[in-house]
């Protein structure tokens, strides 16, 4: 998959999304609503040497992410999500008795679908979103030293795949929820600049945040019939 592809992956979510609400004969309702979320990240890196062998002794980096959003959701349960923020990626490693660490700051953002079951005040929902992601700063920390990863240029400063997103909804009232979600980042992009090795960015979060919904209303389609 390359970045052509997600871009085209986007904007078919886009006009997809459009085309939910038209075509169709009745009457029908959508919302749309703002959210806030934060919580934990857990990531490390798939990393595969230039001999084509998996490095297995990565742990984890566990660190804070956060996230504004906007949805618009429609009675059949579908809808479409975006949403933009700041996370950090990363991993360690002890090579040679000596503790290595990768901490990186990058800003993201995402559109994807979903589906949600509205019938309580409970509402499991599951979504799936490209991403895209800029890095802000990148240190790489080997004993006693670190080192600035922009500055030599010794990864990629941009990140892209997709993120897999089950969830639930608690709704207090017709305009409020609370909400916690579990995200899986699945990175498709090389992020090594050197020759021959390959290394993306894996690992989950787990967030709770809070819906506002600020517009619901009903309309009226038409199934559009060819002459």
């Amino acid at each position: 998959m390359n970045i052509q592809l997600l871009k085209s992956s986007i904007i078919f979510f886009f006009f997809f999304s459009l085309f939910l609400g038209e075509g169709w004969e009745g009457t029908s309702y959508a919302q749309s609503s703002v959210s806030f979320d934060a919580g934990q990240a857990f990531t490390t890196y798939k990393f595969v040497s230039s001999q084509g062998t998996n490095e297995t002794d990565l742990t984890r980096n566990i660190s804070g992410c956060f996230s504004l959003g906007f949805q618009n959701a429609w009675d059949n349960g579908l809808f479409i999500r975006i949403n933009a923020g700041m996370r950090k990626a990363g991993a360690s490693l002890i090579y040679n008795e000596m503790n290595v660490n990768w901490n990186v700051q990058y800003a993201d953002a995402n559109v994807g679908l979903g589906y949600i079951i509205k019938r309580w005040r409970f509402k499991p929902y599951l979504s799936a979103s490209p991403y895209f992601g800029y890095m802000l700063r990148a240190y790489q920390t080997i004993g006693q030293d670190t080192y600035d990863i922009m500055k030599n240029k010794s990864m990629q400063t941009t990140d892209y795949g997709v993120l897999f997103t089950p969830g639930f909804k608690i709704a207090v009232s017709n305009y409020f929820a609370f909400y916690a979600e579990y995200k899986y980042i699945f990175g498709l992009q090389n992020l090594e600049n050197s020759s021959g090795q390959k290394s993306y960015n894996r690992g989950f979060s787990v967030n709770l945040g809070v819906s506002f919904t600020f517009i619901k209303y009903n309309y009226v389609t038409s199934k559009k019939v060819s002459k």
